[in-house]
Parts: structure tokens; sequence; C-alpha cells
């Protein structure tokens, strides 16, 4: 009879303990944040990681009565500025925002210093972004069966810009040259807004980029769209086929951006992020302006986002694996 006593006792003490830690949590965001709060940013700026970020950024700050400080730390397939917010102290000064390739790092370099997943509190996906292939508009080529034929016939590889070593649109020119049976060659930049800019100066062939950054030059008639990487037609680039339409496999889901806190962040504070981002990218005049640039709003929570993730993972395992991609 004292036993069972003791254990209820030990029960309630529990649950007191545990009602208490929560209170004190809620309370802490409810105070949180009381100075202003850095967000590290694994892209250069120009790009449309960067404007995203940036809008969103500004809006938190209003919210929240404290400056939200953008610190660009572009390079290493997003390691860099992920590797600062992994070791960052987990109490949502310091976040992280960085796109879908913060899921293949690990498989691509595996002594990174952190998990994608286990090493980070994610908070939300912003947006999903197709992604386009494009080449400068003085180019030849005026489809993408163009390009290949006229490369399968010389034999020159096809020269195309990357979002960085092991990065989705390096799989995506892979996946171009394994299905036409045609010599492709990356080119590796520290964030797509290079890329392009070096696509504009003739310095390389052709370049993936999301269409958010490459839109403002289609529409400006200096690069020419050939496919776009997506489930369906971009409703901004309705001419252009999607990789899918031409008979290519595995070329049919774009990216991300989206925000993490570290891992131990607490649940109350990431929670509390991950409802305000939500509430500004359901203003419709946020929204308005995202989608005319090819983003799609996809706030969610932290858990959807968690295994949004955890799924993502061994996809671009297998296809690291499959295309022996290894750091030079």
């Amino acid at each position: 009879m004292m036993q069972v006593i003791i254990r209820q006792i030990w029960i309630a003490a529990i649950l007191v303990l545990g009602q208490s830690v929560f209170m004190q949590q809620s309370a802490f965001a409810q105070e949180w944040p009381t100075r202003s709060v850095r967000m590290i940013l694994t892209g250069p700026p120009g790009g449309g990681p960067d404007r995203v970020t940036r809008w969103v950024a500004d809006s938190l700050s209003k919210m929240w009565g404290q400056a939200v400080v953008i610190e660009n730390k572009p390079g290493a397939s997003t390691r860099i500025g992920a590797e600062a917010v992994a070791v960052a102290k987990p109490d949502g000064y310091t976040l992280l925002s960085t796109s879908s390739t913060h899921t293949l790092v690990k498989s691509l370099f595996p002594d990174t210093k952190f998990d994608p997943l286990t090493s980070f509190s994610p908070i939300t996906p912003f947006v999903r972004t197709d992604v386009v292939y494009i080449v400068n508009a003085d180019s030849p080529y005026k489809t993408l069966k163009e390009l290949i034929d006229a490369h399968k016939k010389s034999g020159r590889p096809i020269e195309y810009g990357t979002f960085g070593l092991g990065s989705a649109f390096h799989i995506f020119g892979l996946l171009i040259g394994q299905h036409a049976s045609v010599a492709v060659l990356p080119v590796p930049y520290k964030g797509e807004a290079l890329s392009l800019n070096d696509l504009l100066g003739k310095q390389i062939e052709s370049s993936f980029n999301s269409v958010s950054t490459a839109l403002p030059q289609i529409r400006a008639g200096k690069v020419r769209a050939l496919a776009v990487v997506a489930p369906k037609r971009s409703s901004i680039l309705p001419d252009v086929p999607t990789f899918a339409e031409l008979g290519y496999d595995g070329l049919d889901s774009g990216g991300w951006f989206g925000l993490f806190a570290p891992a131990g962040t607490p649940p109350a504070i990431v929670n509390k992020i991950s409802v305000d981002v939500g509430k500004i990218l359901a203003r419709p005049e946020l929204a308005q302006i995202l989608r005319a640039q090819g983003l799609e709003p996809i706030p969610s929570t932290p858990d959807a986002f968690r295994r949004q993730i955890a799924a993502e993972v061994p996809r671009w395992e297998r296809f690291i694996r499959e295309f022996h991609i290894t750091p030079n």
C-alpha cells in the first residue's frame, strides 16, 4: 500500500513539474524576443532566398518590435551558414534561413559537422520554388531538344551553372545527361545569383535557377527558358514546358526555402516563430508578390516540416550514391 502511495506521489510531482516547465516556457515565449534576432542566410545577396528572407525578416521586425538582422553566409553547399547556426545558443536569437539543399549535405559530405534534421529544430518552410533551366538569349538553342542534339553531334558536354557541388541544381543536370545520354559539365557557384550573372556575361552556357531569380531576366529578354522543374507548368511561364512533359523522370520537384533554429530551442519559441511567419505569408499582398515571382507560400507546422525533411533526405542520398557525387 505504501509503495502505491509513493508511486502516486511521484507521478503527481512529475505532472506538476512538467506543467510548471510548460508554463515557464510559454511565459518565456510571450516575452521573447527582448533583443535583436540574427537570421543567417546560406545564400548570397540578390537571389530568391535572399529576397524572401528579407521580406519575412522585415515583417517579423515590425511584428516583434525588435530588429531581425540578416547575415549572408554563402558557400560549401549551404554548410557554412548552417554550421554557424548548429553551434549557436538555442535561445531563438540565432536562426537559419536555407534552401532544400540543406537536406542533402550530410549525404554528400559525410564529415559535415551537423545533421540536417537532428542538429536543428525545423520551424517552417517559407515557399516552394519552381526551378527553370535557362540559356543566354543569344544562344542558338530555342528548345531543350536543340541544345541536346547539338551537343550529341559535337561531343562537347553541356556546361551548366549550379548552386554548389551536390546541390539539387547539380543533380538536375546529371539527370538530363542520364536520360538524354549526353555529356554534361556542372559549374558550381556559391549562390544562384552568381551563376545567373555569369550566364548573362556568357561565361557559362546554361544554368539552373529558381524561377524567382531568373524571372526578371527572362522578362527582360536577356535569357531564354527551355524547361521548368515542376509538377506542372508555371502559371507565370505558361509557354515553357516541364521536364516531365519532355519525358524526363525525376525532374518534377523543385525546391523550397525555409527556417530553422538550433536543436534544443524551446518548443514554445519555435511554435511562436512558426505561427508568426505563417501569418506573414498568409497576407494577401505578400502572397500575391511571391506568386508573381514563381514562389508559392507553403507555411506549415514544425512537426510537418520535420516530416517533410525526413522524407527528402533518403531521396537525395539515393541520387548522390547513384551518380557517385563526391567532394573535390
